[in-house]
């Protein structure tokens, strides 16, 4: 999907906070220090106790949890803070949750591709965007954790195309696509660019899909590294007590985010997150 102004492209600021549940699967994708196999994963304990009787199949949610990247400064536990909530949050509303926590590139595209080998026809399909993102040449890609970048077109090889991913779901018949993008980090390869756009580009939305991130474009959180999450929190904070459909209460907060930028655009004062 291309670069584009901000048209629909629906992005936002909020936090979060919680405990893993899972639906269809919980896998964390573990590593060695440096040394990442490209099939080794674990399954995490089951939380038998958190599985709801009023799970649906036709909800089906993603979170990729990056925290731990070995050319960081430090981890990210508002990465993995902010997928447990979530995950708890979503399991909550019905949806069947595979949460993947600092996932290589093969294992992304093995998640992926459960994700849309769950989805059905008229289904809702989530996805869940956690840890450090990249812009390069006008698309957004999610950095797995055994990248080895050097220099940007290194992202476009080693990178997890965030409109690509969205578009691949699009086979799947799904009623509603939604994205939640929380990757605008200062990422840790920036220094080794010598030219380099900050934050991520707009994400251009269908009529059936939904984005929403946790900064507008081209704009980093400069809070990495610290808790609470506050993006996932104020999101979860408005799904969590709510009985309307998660797709709707998601839309919502997109839409009251790109009205603040409206205003953010025309000079009026804006509020700072999805809380407000």
């Amino acid at each position: 999907m291309s670069r584009t102004a901000f048209p629909r492209a629906l992005m936002a600021t909020a936090v979060l906070f919680g405990l893993v549940s899972t639906g269809f699967a919980s896998i964390a994708l573990v590593k060695a220090p440096h040394s990442f196999p490209s099939h080794q994963a674990v399954m995490a304990k089951s939380h038998a106790a958190n599985r709801s009787a009023t799970a649906r199949s036709d909800h089906v949610a993603l979170l990729i949890a990056n925290s731990n990247y070995p050319d960081a400064d430090g981890p990210l536990p508002e990465v993995a803070a902010g997928a447990d909530l979530l995950a708890n949050v979503l399991h909550s509303h019905g949806f069947l949750v595979d949460v993947v926590r600092d996932a290589t590139h093969a294992g992304i595209t093995e998640a992926v591709d459960r994700l849309k080998a769950e989805a059905r026809p008229g289904s809702v399909v989530l996805v869940y965007f956690g840890g450090f993102g990249v812009q390069s040449r006008g698309q957004n890609y999610l950095i797995p954790v055994d990248a080895k970048i050097w220099e940007e077109r290194d992202v476009r090889r080693d990178g997890v195309s965030v409109e690509e991913t969205l578009s691949e779901l699009s086979t799947s018949g799904a009623r509603k696509r939604i994205a939640i993008v929380d990757a605008s980090r200062r990422n840790p390869y920036e220094r080794r660019f010598r030219e380099y756009s900050h934050g991520l580009a707009p994400i251009g939305e269908g009529g059936n899909s939904i984005v929403i991130a946790s900064t507008s474009p081209e704009q980093v959180a400069e809070d990495a590294g610290t808790l609470p999450n506050r993006f996932v929190n104020g999101l979860a904070a408005k799904i969590s007590p709510s009985s309307l459909p998660v797709e709707e209460i998601i839309a919502r907060a997109a839409a009251s985010s790109g009205d603040r930028r409206e205003q953010e655009h025309s000079g009026a004062p804006v509020a700072s997150n999805v809380n407000s």
